[in-house]
């Protein structure tokens, strides 16, 4: 055989035995090869487990929702008689979960708690099983049934119990509310982020972000702008910005603004100067600029806003508004002429109602542009303004205007009538 192969006898080649190694590497390559791919095809369920990866990791949602369809309808068919069906029923479960979340998260709220109790009780199953076995174990050897902690040199096992303990705080937060496991989720992430995939924590800091949002929202306190400063600096530190290997324009601006309303403006122009390079180089010129203005605009030097932001059209639409939001509010503050803030107005109006399809952005700058005409024209009653931003659910930059119209004084024409 060596001969026929290499046209030289097996005694007589100095390399017979490496090369002998080489084919056998090569051999056991193929095999494997061949081994797992016979097993990927001959099994339905195996199979589509990993196609159904491959969907997901390249982000084709439209097949990935069909085929995550197709694979739950089709495991939800099948009888669950033993422990290793709770492995294609998670996977089914955790796949067709994910494919609702995507499409609409409200209207299938129903179908996500169902998939989410299946998982919850494969998982059970497995575990109990586990527990059975352990107990029997310990009873026969006689070993105690103390549980062992984590140590630190066993990566894998810091972070399935740090991922349990965040994603537990992280419910407990949502659900109740209760700022107390705020601080201890913000402890975990601070001890364990580090242990993490950058994917797996993008997904958690979104839920955080959520609390922090809607608490801003509609307490407006300024701990909760404190708190989102804090997440978005334990994010930059690992990487849960960078997934892409870029930043997004608008979360370059978020992050300046969040930092801006904490006061923290050192901070804001250090990370403009210190992140600009991982803005895509076609967006930077523009965020750049933006963020600067922000801060300028934070630290009372509306005259660098006009300056910056005047003459300047940005090709990326939430740039934009935000742009033009700083731009009217800078011309107000700064005494701008009315007819520059008016006309200004006008333009930014017939821009925002042109939108199609007009997003929710639009409609809450659209509403800020109508009132802020109000402000400058000074023909409307005080309350009349201040009642409807008040009560208005979606409106840009809702705090500044009430704000504004604490110095608000409408100027009525008064019409004088000729005593006959």
């Amino acid at each position: 055989m060596y001969e026929k192969v290499f046209k030289t006898d097996f005694d007589k080649d100095p390399h017979a035995q490496k090369k002998m190694l080489n084919i056998a590497y090569v051999l056991s390559k193929w095999l494997k090869t061949y081994l797992v791919t016979s097993k990927a095809l001959g099994d339905d369920a195996l199979q589509q487990m990993i196609w159904l990866s491959i969907l997901q990791e390249r982000d084709l949602k439209d097949e990935f929702a069909k085929k995550a369809t197709e694979f739950y309808t089709q495991i939800q068919s099948v009888p669950f008689k033993k422990t290793a069906d709770a492995l294609p029923v998670w996977v089914a479960s955790y796949f067709h979960r994910e494919h609702v979340s995507w499409e609409a998260p409200l209207k299938h709220a129903e179908t996500i708690q169902h998939c989410t109790e299946t998982m919850t009780a494969c998982w059970d199953i497995l575990r109990l099983k586990m527990a059975c076995e352990m107990s029997m174990v310990q009873r026969i050897t006689a070993e105690s049934s103390t549980r062992k902690e984590v140590q630190a040199a066993e990566l894998q096992m810091i972070g399935l119990y740090a991922l349990k303990d965040i994603y537990e705080t992280l419910w407990q937060l949502i659900d109740s509310g209760n700022d107390l496991y705020f601080t201890r989720l913000e402890a975990f992430l601070k001890q364990f982020g580090a242990y993490i995939d950058p994917g797996e924590l993008n997904g958690i800091f979104q839920y955080a972000y959520y609390f922090t949002a809607n608490q801003s929202r509609h307490k407006q306190e300024e701990v909760h702008y404190e708190r989102t400063h804090r997440l978005n600096i334990l994010a930059l530190e690992h990487g849960v910005f960078l997934l892409d290997g870029y930043m997004p324009s608008s979360a370059f601006g978020n992050i300046v603004t969040i930092a801006c309303l904490t006061k923290d403006y050192n901070w804001a122009s250090r990370f403009i100067k210190d992140y600009n390079h991982v803005l895509q180089e076609n967006q930077r010129d523009e965020a750049v600029l933006l963020a600067q203005a922000i801060v300028a605009f934070e630290t009372n030097n509306y005259k660098g806003v006009i300056e910056l932001l005047e003459s300047v059209d940005f090709t990326n639409h939430l740039d934009m508004l935000r742009a033009k939001s700083l731009l009217l509010r800078s011309y107000y503050e700064f005494g701008a002429e009315q007819d520059v803030m008016l006309n200004t107005c006008a333009s930014f109006e017939n821009l925002l109602r042109r939108s199609s399809p007009q997003t929710e952005a639009d409609k809450a700058m659209l509403a800020f542009v109508l009132t802020f005409r109000k402000i400058v024209t000074q023909k409307s009653g005080k309350e009349l303004i201040l009642n409807r931003i008040e009560k208005s659910t979606g409106i840009y930059s809702k705090k500044w205007l009430i704000e504004k119209m604490k110095h608000y004084k409408p100027e009525y024409a008064i019409r004088k009538v000729k005593s006959e």
